[in-house]
């Protein structure tokens, strides 16, 4: 899962009442997403942050989100009239998932996040970018808005379609009918939950019109703890797949370090381990890299 955040937390991602932030987000997530390889199982943004469940088929994923951010971030800045970065400076948080449970939890939590907020009493009352597997919006087709987004540039095509699909692990294990029913009740428990934290908080629901005009320059106040440590891996409280992910983590960060070291000290025996990005596609040779 990818979260991304606006720059101290202003309003920016905020839907519109005639739909044009969302047609930028979809645009943009649709014709990159196509590029790089990218497969979308469920999506939420509000007006100050974005969560994104997503599979990443050919390893792409840091190069997808610096061009689709960018590209969003850009035509967004001129819908706006907004002079500043949107996203914060801080890099995305990404948390790869490990089994089933943690899939589900996570499109779970995607899907009610609005509702937690207190914003709507169900996800499909959310005005802006709300999609899962078997959701309302199964399948993404969207014009090229006319704004920022070159017409006579081939990147930009007239058209951009992208589907929400059921990630594959859920299918290999329940069968396409099994996973939807699995995906909805994981969602339905995570309304649940979500309403009755919002009521705990005293979080009111806002009329859609509130929504789609609040301002821009308008900052979220919910509290956040600085300087907290972002996780990495989700395993939805399963200890085999929790281990196995530590285990992963730990081989990896081990074969990095002895790479580098070895780097910098001039001896290119040693390999970068696969998923070592910046070494492995800007720096370094192909044969340095495994």
């Amino acid at each position: 899962m990818v979260t991304r955040r606006t720059t101290r937390r202003h309003f920016l991602l905020r839907p519109d009442r005639d739909g044009t932030a969302q047609q930028l987000y979809w645009y943009t997530t649709a014709v990159l997403a196509q590029k790089f390889g990218i497969q979308i199982h469920a999506v939420q943004v509000l007006s100050t942050h974005m969560h994104e469940v997503l599979t990443d088929t050919r390893g792409l994923l840091p190069a997808f989100l610096r061009e689709r951010n960018r590209a969003f971030a850009n035509a967004l800045k001129c819908h706006r009239g907004w002079s500043e970065e949107v996203f914060q400076r801080a890099a995305a948080n990404c948390v790869r998932l490990f089994g089933n449970d943690a899939i589900l939890r996570q499109i779970g939590y995607t899907v009610a996040n609005c509702v937690e907020a207190g914003l709507v009493e169900s996800p499909e009352q959310w005005p802006g970018v709300n999609a899962m597997p078997g959701g309302a919006t199964k399948h993404i087709r969207v014009a090229r808005p006319p704004i920022y987004f070159d017409p006579t540039n081939p990147v930009w095509p007239a058209e951009a379609e992208m589907p929400i699909n059921i990630p594959s692990p859920l299918t290999e294990t329940y069968g396409e009918i099994g996973a939807l029913a699995r995906i909805r009740t994981a969602v339905a428990n995570a309304v649940a939950m979500a309403r009755s934290a919002a009521r705990k908080a005293k979080r009111f629901v806002s009329t859609i019109a509130d929504i789609v005009k609040a301002s821009i320059f308008r900052r979220s106040r919910t509290f956040e703890q600085a300087g907290s440590r972002e996780p990495t891996f989700g395993a939805a409280g399963n200890v085999e797949c929790a281990l196995m992910a530590l285990s992963e983590r730990r081989a990896f960060l081990s074969n990095y370090r002895r790479a580098r070291d070895a780097l910098k000290a001039g001896e290119f025996a040693e390999s970068f381990p696969e998923g070592t990005w910046r070494w492995a596609t800007e720096l370094l040779p192909p044969s340095l890299c495994k």
